[in-house]
């Protein structure tokens, strides 16, 4: 016979938040746990965190241990893993089976590093070029296209012993407005929304295993409460319409976009009685624990059924039971070098000729943060440059290619945003005629290189995209990259 389960109990096993290693043994036993880059960055000192997690629920039901793992600039973990390209490089290549490969592929480095979910493919659209929160994680702006290749990504980290998580839905991918500060508002009509944000969540929800909610306002679904509180968004839509009937988990609910809806606390409650499965509390393991409190009063006060929250719980089992256990840390790779192979198709030519010589070659970086072709091509001389340059960086910018008398590669990142960087860039081209340009991030800046005789799209500056840019461009390997967004929206 099985056991009553307390309402206490159900509250907890409906929740996973993110904390630091130093409180695991002081947290609560929730549902589960969400790691982030202060866990650690490498398989190893992760799989240390995670195994001490599982061990404090030795003999009952393992907890969810989920991550953040898309690839390009949101990837947790970064050591002893293969490095993966944006979604977006994903999107340019273009091929099914690669997208499969990378999802088996990051399901065995998460694996080793004890991880059972990963909230990943982004299913959102690149829709809006000021967009940067999502940006280069979206795969593209075809709907269809986005749902193909997520969804193949996604049975990869299936076939992978790791749960996908869809998200955003219902899309944030039309607002510029970033949801971790303030709530964004979508108001596009509901015949736009249903043909174009809506579709890649629509072509995959049948079978999919779980979904994430975005704090967005679409107010052609709901005009008073953002998706991840809307029953109209999570119950009526999501469900009833689209068929859903995996997890579905909030975004974190200590976000700018939800904090201002009311308390924390309120908001999970009101998450759940819209239809959301897990909450999720990135940061706080005490307001995940007052949410907990908040969620036991609400059904003893009949405020939320109790119903509701059991069926919310079991939803999170089935999740918590399909999770597979770790593999060992040195077991061999299925695809190793499948995310520079990725990164290496992506890259587009948008006209002019991609390759050039690293030893008669410079580099002019634009905002850059971290190593970039340099460390691909010792022999190059580069300079790293403001991304927003002022007039005397540009006289040292010109002035350093022509003392070296080497070919300009300019490395371009949301010139679009930043005119001082677009004029620039302007200025160097017709100095040297010659000059590689490469938007290295969104392709929407496209537009400000019409002079460039040279101009390539990669789609990230990570590791694995970098590495492919150096593998066209001083390889002599031959693009195969398409433009992931419509051309007149990247070329203006």
């Amino acid at each position: 016979m099985m056991r009553a389960i307390s309402i206490a109990e159900l509250a907890r096993g409906v929740i996973a938040c993110g904390f630091d290693n130093a409180s695991i043994d002081e947290l609560p036993r929730f549902a589960g746990y969400v790691l982030f880059a202060r866990n650690g960055e490498d398989v190893r000192s992760v799989r240390s965190v995670t195994d001490a997690l599982r061990a404090r629920y030795a003999g009952d039901l393992l907890p969810i241990v989920a991550i953040d793992q898309e690839g390009g600039r949101v990837a947790r973990l970064r050591e002893g893993v293969e490095p993966m390209p944006s979604m977006m490089a994903l999107g340019a290549a273009g091929d099914l089976e690669l997208a499969q490969r990378a999802g088996e592929q990051t399901a065995f480095d998460l694996r080793r590093a004890g991880c059972t979910l990963d909230f990943a493919p982004v299913m959102d659209l690149a829709l809006e070029p000021r967009n940067v929160v999502i940006g280069t994680r979206s795969i593209g702006n075809d709907p269809r296209k986005v749902a193909a290749l997520g969804e193949r990504f996604a049975r990869g980290l299936h076939d992978g012993g790791v749960v996908a998580c869809y998200k955003h839905f219902p899309g944030h991918g039309s607002t510029h407005v970033d949801s971790h500060v303030a709530l964004p508002v979508v108001d596009a009509g509901e015949a736009t929304l249903r043909q174009r944000d809506l579709l890649p969540f629509a072509l995959v929800a049948n079978d999919a295993p779980a979904i994430m909610a975005t704090h967005v306002l679409a107010r052609a679904f709901d005009a008073n409460a953002p998706a991840s509180l809307s029953a109209r968004v999570g119950t009526t839509l999501l469900r009833d319409e689209l068929g859903f009937r995996g997890m579905y988990a909030t975004d974190c609910l200590e976000m700018g976009a939800i904090s201002r809806q009311g308390t924390t606390a309120e908001s999970a409650v009101a998450a759940l009685r819209a239809g959301a499965d897990l909450l999720i509390f990135s940061h706080h393991p005490e307001l995940a624990e007052e949410s907990a409190l908040a969620v036991e009063r609400a059904v003893e006060t009949g405020a939320l059924p109790r119903a509701r929250l059991e069926e919310a719980y079991a939803r999170v089992v089935a999740v918590r039971s399909a999770g597979e256990p770790p593999v060992p840390i040195g077991e061999f790779p299925p695809h190793p070098g499948v995310g520079r192979e990725i990164a290496r198709r992506a890259v587009t030519v948008v006209r002019g000729l991609p390759h050039a010589d690293p030893t008669a070659s410079c580099v002019l970086d634009f905002g850059a943060d971290r190593i970039g072709l340099g460390k691909e091509a010792p022999a190059l001389e580069v300079l790293a440059l403001s991304i927003e340059p002022q007039e005397v960086d540009v006289d040292r910018a010109l002035a350093f290619a022509a003392q070296s008398r080497r070919r300009p590669i300019v490395l371009a990142r949301r010139a679009h945003m930043h005119c001082a960087q677009a004029g620039a860039i302007d200025r160097i081209v017709e100095h040297f005629a010659d000059a590689l340009v490469v938007s290295v991030l969104e392709p929407y800046d496209l537009h400000c290189f019409g002079s460039a005789r040279h101009l390539l799209a990669t789609y990230g500056d990570d590791a694995s995209a970098i590495g492919g840019l150096a593998d066209v461009i001083f390889g002599g390997i031959m693009p195969q990259g398409r433009l992931p967004v419509d051309y007149a929206a990247a070329v203006g």
